[in-house]
């Protein structure tokens, strides 16, 4: 058997022994050189000694929860094995109850058992059926992207890969594709109902109904004869959560459902149990005004909907960003006095709950509404229990305790000091609108508790509220619960704190003196090259260094994710004289990457999800070599990259081709490379849409989870990086019409501008969307795009736009995430870029800030002091979300230079300047 978990714990093998032992009783099992079991870390896959190659086709997926999983597989692997079916099944039973998690991925939660069966249509059935009877009477959840086999069954069907192709998809994730009938590549969408390819065989099981249905809009829903859904707060696995209206009262009200045996657990309680909870919960604390009322409570078409008041107002995460005064270089914050108001009734509420017995287990600046009359009051209650009781581990990150974090998956409730150390959390966020949330050191190095108080000894200069309550606030995070104070300890401090004390909030420091000291800065540059050489893995074949969960999905070679990003930080280490070993890593991942890359069936065109970005690193890393074999294998590559596409866009399409052959004509003078941007050009101008006098570039819905084509204003994907290329193209080839059409862009760009005490966002584009401050889709990134074109043109709308979009940069520094793509440090570079086109040093200043707010974060691993990825949970070596991004900027700041994965032609003005 081949396994690449060798060292689960005790009882993890259960489900893989049950197949084993099916095979041994049937004298086939792996010891006999016939059937193949492969054990991962999620999914465990069984295959007979002949393994089909199908690509594709209808196949089937058994339910369970995590409680029938162990009967349901065996009786289906009886099955399977005398149809000598390929199969794969959750690898654990953990695996098996994430799989009807709550917040589970609706189109691929309850797949418990995949099998791929071979033959014609009759068989498929007759196996259908025997996995039914086999089956029936243990429970499951419905599969919504499947339909049931038969009516109740666990077993369902879906048309999809089997093998399939591997390839990329046009987002720049790598899967397996479907194959057309006309032999195109195309992506397997999973979707949260049936929805077969239009061309697929046949519903098997259609007896004369169209195979694939047709999608109508939907119909008022009215629930139990009174209650009409109105909207969609959000989607679940479990079941959704609607805004609705009672029309026996005309009263609005929240309705949320809950689905069979979803949130399933091994206690045998369910998504149904949890809102029977709730409901219970909100009777128990009816007329206390600290939760909405219930109103009704009942079962249709087998799902169960709990009906509860609605609450007019926001929740506290809200409340405190509307209450929340901007850094202005003074001050800024929650007012004092509003802040320790509304501290005083979140604890009294918190004493309410405790008083009737209960320890909250998540209480968070989401689960909190705050009245439109200033009330607060609690939502979401089915986490509720009494300290002691059996249940199911449950936290937000950031806002539980260390006993609480650590407790086993089932076990007894927590104390209410757990929840102590959840309002101190919360007051944490009430005063700075950060999250408190740290990536774990390594044990014994650093208590969490001091990194807190450190970091909010830096949110606390210019923000008096901060600085009042930041002695509360470090007592209640106290890693020892005993230590942490009582609620009556709490508000008896709080009053106190209310008093004038005639004490000053310490100032906010003078300008130059946020910054990160030239010490702070060497240690992160220092351990984070260091990180990178010590986690570089040139004898592996899948991934140079271990990739975030995300960055796995996407291929190796890539600027986002992959190799390539992080071999573009390396070069520009080495230039900078760090790390004279970074010489012999650049030479190795640049042979790594060019011994594998350029052999998918498809090369996708962008920047930082295609080749164009892989082309681009390998360039840079023949130069700097001097390694001509390596130039030329680069060459060939960025020859090859598509410059047409499905999307327009600098991240994935057209203009990130373009950009990497502006690069590659400046580096080799090339004259193919210039004439391939121009092509780019053209398809951009040909793809551009006038409306309501904007200018834009509709991104397909393909390349975004989204329901529809958008178009986006922001770098990564929409009108500035798009503006961004076509002025470069025109400086580049002295052409008017690029540079006409960015200008447009950036007229555009200044008309979409949303403006704020100084300050300018933009949205991404797609309805309801919040407004942006970073690189991906909002202010950094366009205000990149609006510097060059100031250059370019001396017009000052362009500039004062720039500005302003700075402004909103580091308004957010506190509470953006640490990531090039969309967090600190592509925000940093922006004002690198501002500071260089303009010449004003105060943005260098400010850049230097968003290094310090970076520093704060730091996580201590393997004695070096890193930087965490965008979740700021782990630490991960990728470009756009990882250290290596980090890195990028951070260089930069020390030691100057162009911006990464931009062509001179659009940096080269400023940099004589």
């Amino acid at each position: 058997m081949e396994s690449a978990t060798g060292n689960r714990e005790p009882g993890e093998r259960l489900l893989v022994e049950i197949v084993e032992a099916v095979l041994a009783r049937t004298g086939v099992g792996p010891g006999t050189g016939r059937w193949r079991v492969r054990e991962g870390e999620s999914w465990c896959r069984v295959s007979p000694p002949d393994e089909p190659a199908r690509l594709q086709g209808w196949k089937l997926h058994v339910s369970a929860t995590p409680t029938a999983a162990p009967l349901v597989l065996a009786r289906a692997a009886e099955v399977l094995v005398r149809a000598e079916c390929r199969f794969k099944f959750a690898a654990t039973v953990g695996r098996a109850a994430d799989l009807v998690a709550h917040r589970y991925d609706r189109a691929g939660g309850g797949k418990f058992l995949t099998a791929y069966p071979e033959g014609d249509d009759a068989s498929l059935r007759e196996l259908a059926a025997a996995l039914h009877r086999a089956t029936a009477g243990l429970p499951g959840p419905a599969i919504l992207s499947d339909r049931p086999c038969f009516p109740g069954s666990l077993v369902h069907y879906r048309y999809g890969v089997f093998s399939g192709v591997p390839a990329l998809g046009d987002d720049g994730v790598l899967g397996a594709m479907l194959v057309d009938p006309g032999g195109r590549l195309v992506p397997d969408r999973r979707r949260a109902w049936f929805s077969p390819p239009e061309w697929a065989p046949r519903d098997p099981f259609a007896h004369g109904e169209a195979a694939v249905p047709v999608r109508t809009a939907p119909a008022e829903v009215l629930l139990d004869g009174r209650f009409l859904v109105r909207s969609v707060i959000r989607h679940a696995f479990g079941g959704g959560v609607f805004r609705g209206v009672d029309e026996s009262t005309g009263a609005s009200v929240i309705i949320k459902q809950a689905r069979p045996h979803t949130a399933a657990t091994l206690s045998g309680h369910d998504a149904r149990d949890l809102r029977c909870h709730e409901a219970a919960m909100l009777e128990e604390f009816a007329g206390s005004g600290c939760t909405p009322g219930l109103v009704a409570l009942f079962e249709q078409q087998g799902d169960l909907f709990l009906v509860q008041e609605a609450v007019e107002g926001v929740t506290l995460r809200q409340w405190v960003v509307d209450h929340l005064e901007p850094d202005d270089g003074e001050s800024w914050g929650v007012p004092v006095a509003v802040a320790l108001r509304r501290a005083r009734s979140l604890a009294c509420l918190m004493r309410l709950v405790h008083a009737e017995g209960h320890v909250l287990r998540d209480f968070n600046p989401s689960n909190v509404m705050v009245a439109d009359n200033g009330e607060v009051c609690l939502i979401d209650l089915e986490m509720l229990a009494r300290p002691g009781e059996p249940a199911l581990r449950i936290h937000t990150p950031g806002y539980a305790a260390a006993e609480q974090t650590a407790a086993p998956r089932h076990g007894p409730a927590p104390a209410v000091t757990c929840d102590l150390y959840s309002l101190g959390a919360t007051f944490f966020h009430l005063v700075t609108a950060v999250d408190p949330l740290l990536a774990p050191d390594d044990p014994g190095v650093r208590g969490g508790c001091g990194r807190l108080s450190a970091w909010l000894g830096r949110l606390a200069q210019g923000n008096p509220a901060a600085h009042r309550l930041a002695p509360l606030i470090v007592a209640l995070l106290d890693d020892d619960p005993a230590r942490r104070p009582g609620l009556d300890e709490v508000l008896d401090r709080l009053d106190r704190a209310a008093r004038p004390t005639g004490e000053a909030a310490p100032a906010a420091p003078a300008a130059g003196a946020r910054g990160l000291a030239e010490t702070g800065l060497k240690e992160l540059i220092g351990d984070g090259v260091d990180h990178l050489l010590a986690t570089f893995r040139p004898g592996r074949d899948d991934r140079l260094w271990p990739p975030s969960p995300v960055g796995a999905t996407t291929d190796a070679f890539n600027v986002q994710h992959g190799a390539a990003g992080v071999l573009g930080v390396l070069v520009r280490a080495y230039e900078a004289g760090e790390h004279p070993a970074v010489y012999d890593a650049v030479r190795g991942a640049a042979q790594w990457i060019a011994g594998r890359v350029g052999r998918e069936p498809r090369l996708l065109p962008g920047l930082h999800y295609g080749r164009s970005g892989t082309a681009w690193a390998l360039l840079e890393a023949a130069r700097l070599l001097g390694d001509e074999r390596l130039l030329g294998h680069a060459m060939e590559l960025a020859a090859r990259v598509p410059v047409r596409g499905p999307g327009p866009d600098v991240c994935h399409g057209v203009a990130g081709a373009g950009l990497t052959q502006l690069r590659f004509w400046e580096a080799t003078g090339e004259r193919r490379h210039l004439d391939r941007a121009r092509e780019a050009g053209d398809e951009l101008a040909a793809r551009a849409r006038r409306r309501d006098g904007l200018l834009r570039w509709p991104l397909p819905r393909e390349l975004l989870p989204v329901q529809g084509d958008i178009a986006h204003y922001g770098f990564a994907h929409g009108v500035a990086g798009i503006g961004a290329f076509l002025l470069a193209l025109g400086r580049a080839t002295g052409s008017p019409e690029p540079v006409e059409l960015a200008v447009e862009a950036a007229e555009t760009l200044l008309a979409a501008a949303e403006e704020e005490d100084g300050a300018a966002y933009w949205r991404s584009g797609e309805p309801g969307s919040p407004r942006k401050t970073h690189w991906c889709s909002g202010s950094s990134g366009v205000g990149t795009f609006l510097a060059r074109v100031w250059e370019e043109t001396g017009e000052g709308d362009f500039l004062d736009a720039a500005h302003r979009a700075a402004v909103a940069v580091r308004r957010t520094r506190w509470h953006a995430g640490t990531a090039q793509c969309h967090g600190l440090a592509g925000d940093g570079d922006f004002l690198l870029d501002l500071a260089e086109v303009c010449g004003r040093g105060e943005y260098r200043v400010w850049a230097a800030e968003l290094a310090a707010a970076i520093h704060v974060r730091n996580v201590v691993r393997d004695g070096r002091t890193l930087v965490p990825d965008d979740t700021g949970t782990q630490v991960c070596a990728d470009y756009g979300t990882g250290l290596s991004g980090v890195l990028a900027f951070l260089l930069r700041l020390s030691h100057g230079g162009p911006r990464l994965w931009l062509p001179r032609s659009l940096t080269e003005t400023a940099q004589r300047g």
